[in-house]
């Protein structure tokens, strides 16, 4: 089932808001680790899912719309493994945001189709929560963009304790996980659901925002605001 063109609700995210004052002063608010995961494995292959496009809609999103001067961003791309596209503290001045070109980069590199096989998503996770170690005493918001599949994932028995062991740093906010296909996996179930089942009782904790194929215009506004109230 492919997935609907992506609509302009979403599309307006990518538009700079605009400035507070407090932004114009050059007053920052409190720093936050942002983390990016992209699963570019399965979904991501076939163009009629769009699956890429979305991927990259939403990372560039998050770097144009949540990232602020003082915040750190680790990228992260999760093929067969895991690789680091970037992991850099952000400084800019008056306020200003990552310059577009430097979106664009980022993004063309985090959502490149992958070409081996396998699935790494369990140690994608577990990548994103040992970089949030490394930045004690500043909030952790970790987005991971994935279709859910974890067939081909060799850790997948791992995914449920990695997640819970995130949330239980104290530094966690927010970790929202969004793209979760809504396809017949193995026996029946949604692959979004067999993910959900896999995350046990985190996937219940108010700290995690999920959001599937076909739901993430809806959901994005309140993953915005999440991050809002994470910096308070």
């Amino acid at each position: 089932m492919p997935f609907p063109m992506i609509v302009p609700a979403l599309l307006s995210t990518l538009l700079p808001a605009p400035m507070s004052a407090s932004t114009l002063l050059g007053l920052s608010t409190p720093p936050l680790h942002l983390t990016v995961a992209v699963d570019m494995t399965g979904s991501s292959k076939n163009p009629a899912f769009r699956y890429a496009d979305q991927a990259r809609l939403l990372s560039q999103s998050v770097l144009l719309n949540q990232l602020r001067s003082g915040d750190t961003v680790t990228l992260l791309r999760i093929c067969d493994g895991v690789q680091t596209v970037a992991d850099f503290r952000f400084q800019s001045k008056n306020g200003a945001r990552l310059p577009k070109a430097d979106i664009l980069r980022y993004t063309a590199a985090l959502t490149k189709p992958c070409t081996g096989r396998g699935s790494a998503i369990t140690a994608g996770v577990q990548q994103a929560v040992k970089r949030a170690a490394q930045s004690k005493g500043v909030g952790d918001v970790t987005v991971l963009f994935t279709d859910g599949a974890l067939l081909d994932d060799p850790k997948r028995a791992s995914l449920g304790a990695a997640v819970k062991g995130f949330l239980g740093a104290k530094d966690t906010r927010l970790l929202f996980v969004a793209g979760l296909s809504p396809e017949a996996g193995a026996g029946g179930v949604s692959v979004r659901d067999s993910f959900v089942k896999a995350l046990g009782g985190s996937s219940a904790d108010k700290r995690v925002l999920l959001a599937g194929a076909y739901d993430l215009s809806n959901v994005y506004p309140t993953f915005a605001a999440q991050v809002k109230a994470a910096r308070r």
